[in-house]
């Protein structure tokens, strides 16, 4: 077979089909595990291959979707992981396809924030199935149906450290364009796979060819990479039996296949539904045909968070990076910290947004804190309530690598120099975790005074950069800002050294306010220098956003070449520094005359302790919407010291706070991580809160009973639905997955719940979802039940006679107007 990666961006490739659609038309026993056909029944396996190659597949993808240990051990198959995978290769390749793909589903955890799993736990599901998928010798890895892109980073990562091969790529988006659990859009996606070294990026399931259209032409131009697509057959209906139905023809796929190839799509298949008409299909009009090339403009260096990316070069204005999260003259902070709590990293990170930075960095070296756990707590924390990237700012190679296990996105680490100390630890982490890198312009003989000095050590570390496999595109310069007040020279070597390393085509971040360290009227001496800075050619600035006026400058200058510019940029820092001089000798006039005292120092940024808030009721709302869980505690305190009662604090406040979150998911303005987030923060208020009310006040709101139907082992929606109810004072018996109907039936009437929450993820399962229904309906009428899942539609419920929730606030607010309303006894 010839090396796939050696036709990339060269010849089109067709991809076999949906194989559990096939294996459940060739007979496969319904609740069987399809992997386990590759030793119980290969016939049936090698059948559907052979008619995908018939069909004119050049791509054989391997029956190996559920080859994690965690998906074999619902099956109880779990010790013979390698002995299924490696079947499923061989039998892939059986046929002699041109190609063979090695196929990896999601593994069946859900990491951190959003579920339990570690991202070690993770990479270890992912790493021993890459081990026994490539001692079969796959031509790549085929990482899809990705609905998390810390899932889908963590695997890919997994599989480039378990083998050499090219791994591919796909992530599965819904409706509102977004992956499901992470809110990842299609170019964030591709930037932060891309970043980690995925070979070829794509998408399939979820949408049908005409859904998928927009995506992929986002995806193609955020990346150079080979791309894959794979939709279904159009998207699923259900009749009135609870069969899926896909609409999709062959002829409707070919026409889109033809428009992906437009694009630069290259390997084009389809996902459920599909059956080889559609895989002949697309090869009619995409076979022997070449790859249409495109062109991917390269601006500067992109960082992203898990819900967007941010560009900086320059075009736009720079970008700022907050500076706040900074224990450094922050004693409250420290203290937090050392205690393990992050209110103020919350606080500090939402007022920063709202005051208009682009990124955020995140330090937490202080006295005593453990930095490994420490930045990871934190960088886990923010990323389940905030969407801007992170700047990692660190001198530990640990606590880096903690923090980048566990960043679902492309981050900047903060910092290397020219030390080979700093720079052989620093430089083989950002390219193992697809992060950028600010360079400083130092080395172990400290900082050069000249311009030149710092401009070699940079050329320096660009050149040993590559050598670690890292490009211009991984990197950002800090030629270094010395305190005016001690070298008036200064702030020229810095502007000069800006000049030149935006004149190599490099782009420059710089920590410009330490420029003014010393000296009075600090604010409008950095607006002045930081002006200067962006004219002669700084690309982002790290600085205090709550600087109104100096967020608008930073977003307003442009750099420019113009010698009148800037000179004048120049004179602008001149008169500032001059008047900070003047102010700063006046005072020390008057204070040897006796007249009076030295200007008084500016107010210290971060008071020594908390202040009390002006509106606690506000403060608690705000706690609960930032996911902020160690404010929502303390809020509750402040604000029943400001007299409102225990009782009046869950309707009044907390309910109207996640009720107003759970309608702007429904909007597409936040996703999961941030509501489950806050869920885990309104359940901390909602403790407290109960902590103070009589104990029959404090019962919950009405008892629920939640679980995933018999033959399906999916837990993550209902666990957010669970999540959502219990934060909001609903007791919940969490039965788990793969429950009997009788099970169900059983322990409804024995704990007493007054509403039943059923929940399915797989179409196969939807009879028993209606048996369980139906069961509960004759033993228990009095209970109302309610159904959900990727897979039920509003239409289907209503021929089961069940109530229905597309999501998992519309399921809290279902059960809250049932209970309300009097619907049960």
């Amino acid at each position: 077979m010839p090396d796939i990666a050696l036709r990339f961006h060269k010849d089109m490739l067709v991809a076999e089909g949906a194989m559990g659609t096939m294996l459940t038309r060739q007979g496969m026993p319904a609740g069987e595990c399809p992997m386990f056909l590759n030793v119980l029944d290969p016939e049936m396996v090698l059948e559907v291959h052979r008619y995908y190659h018939l069909a004119g597949a050049h791509c054989a993808i391997s029956n190996s979707f559920g080859g994690t240990r965690a998906k074999l051990a619902a099956y109880g198959l779990e010790d013979r992981l390698e002995e299924l995978n490696i079947a499923a290769v061989k039998l892939a390749a059986h046929h002699k396809p041109q190609h063979v793909l090695a196929d990896m589903g999601p593994c069946g955890l859900v990491m951190e924030p959003l579920g339990d799993a570690t991202y070690e736990e993770m990479f270890a599901q992912y790493y021993e199935q890459a081990v026994a998928l490539a001692k079969a010798n796959p031509d790549a890895i085929l990482i899809e149906t990705m609905t998390d892109i810390a899932d889908a980073r963590c695997a890919l990562l997994a599989c480039k450290s378990a083998c050499d091969l090219p791994v591919i790529v796909s992530c599965t988006f819904g409706e509102n364009g977004r992956m499901d659990l992470s809110g990842t859009d299609p170019a964030t996606a591709a930037i932060i796979l891309e970043a980690c070294g995925a070979d070829a990026v794509g998408m399939n399931c979820g949408l049908g060819p005409d859904n998928m259209f927009p995506l992929l032409e986002a995806m193609a131009q955020a990346t150079s990479l080979p791309l894959i697509a794979q939709p279904n057959a159009g998207m699923p209906q259900l009749d009135a039996q609870g069969n899926t139905v896909y609409p999709g023809t062959p002829d409707q796929m070919a026409y889109w296949a033809e428009r992906y190839r437009s694009i630069g799509v290259q390997i084009i298949g389809s996902c459920c539904g599909s059956t080889p008409a559609f895989t002949a299909a697309i090869n009619l009009v995409v076979a022997d045909r070449d790859v249409i090339p495109r062109t991917v403009e390269r601006r500067g260096v992109v960082l992203a968070g898990p819900r967007g990316s941010v560009c900086i070069d320059g075009s736009e204005g720079a970008k700022m990076v907050g500076e706040r999260i900074n224990p450094t003259g922050k004693r409250a902070l420290a203290q937090e910290l050392l205690d393990g709590s992050l209110n103020m990293v919350h606080s500090y990170a939402s007022s920063q947004i709202e005051a208009g930075a682009d990124l955020l960095d995140v330090n937490v070296g202080a006295a005593g804190v453990y930095e490994p756990v420490m930045l990871r707590k934190a960088v886990n924390a923010l990323v389940a309530s905030y969407s801007l990237p992170l700047s990692l700012d660190s001198s530990d190679p640990a606590a880096l690598e903690q923090a980048l296990k566990a960043y679902p996105g492309r981050a900047l680490i903060n910092s290397a120099n020219g030390d080979p100390k700093s720079y052989q630890k620093v430089f083989p982490l950002a390219k193992r975790y697809g992060a950028a890198v600010v360079l400083l312009a130092l080395d172990e003989n400290g900082i050069p005074k000249t311009a030149q000095g710092r401009v070699e050590i940079i050329s320096r570390l660009r050149r040993i950069a590559a050598v670690y496999g890292l490009s211009d595109d991984d990197l950002l310069v800090d030629v270094l800002t010395m305190a005016a007040a001690t070298d008036s020279a200064a702030p020229q070597v810095t502007l000069d050294a800006v000049r030149a390393i935006h004149d190599l085509g490099l782009h420059v971040i710089l920590g410009a306010s330490n420029v003014s360290h010393g000296l009075p009227d600090r604010m409008a001496l950095n607006r002045a220098f930081i002006t200067a800075c962006i004219i002669n050619g700084a690309d982002a600035l790290i600085a205090n956003p709550n600087d109104a006026q100096l967020v608008a400058l930073i977003h307003s200058v442009m750099p420019s070449s113009n010698p009148k510019v800037l000179a004048q940029a120049w004179n602008g820092w001149q008169q500032a520094y001059q008047a900070a001089l003047d102010k700063a000798a006046a005072g020390l006039g008057n204070l040897a005359s006796g007249s009076g005292s030295a200007a008084a120092p500016a107010a210290p940024a971060t008071p020594a302790a908390p202040v009390a808030p002006s509106d606690p009721a506000k403060a608690l709302r705000n706690a609960v919407l930032q996911g902020n869980i160690d404010a929502a505690a303390s809020m509750v305190d402040a604000v029943l010291a400001v007299g409102t009662s225990p009782e009046a604090i869950i309707p009044d406040i907390l309910a109207p706070a996640i009720q107003d979150l759970g309608d702007a998911y429904g909007r597409g303005e936040v996703f999961l991580p941030q509501l489950m987030s806050s869920g885990e923060a309104m359940k901390a208020a909602v403790a407290r809160v109960k902590s103070f009310l009589p104990p029959v006040a404090s019962k919950g709101l009405g008892k629920v009973l939640f679980c995933t139907v018999k033959g399906d082992i999916h837990s993550i929606g209902k666990d957010i639905c669970i999540s959502l109810l219990e934060s909001q004072g609903f007791e919940v018996l969490d039965l788990g997955v793969d429950v009997e109907p009788q099970r169900v039936v059983q322990e409804a009437a024995e704990s007493g719940a007054q509403v039943v929450c059923l929940s399915a993820l797989m179409t196969t399962t939807l009879p028993a979802m209606r048996e369980t229904v139906f069961a509960l309906q004759k033993a228990l009428p009095q209970v109302k039940v309610m159904v959900g899942g990727a897979v039920v539609t509003k239409q289907w419920a209503d021929t089961i006679n069940a109530l229905y929730s597309k999501d998992a606030p519309g399921c809290v607010r279902k059960v809250r107007e049932i209970l309300e309303e009097g619907k049960v006894e």
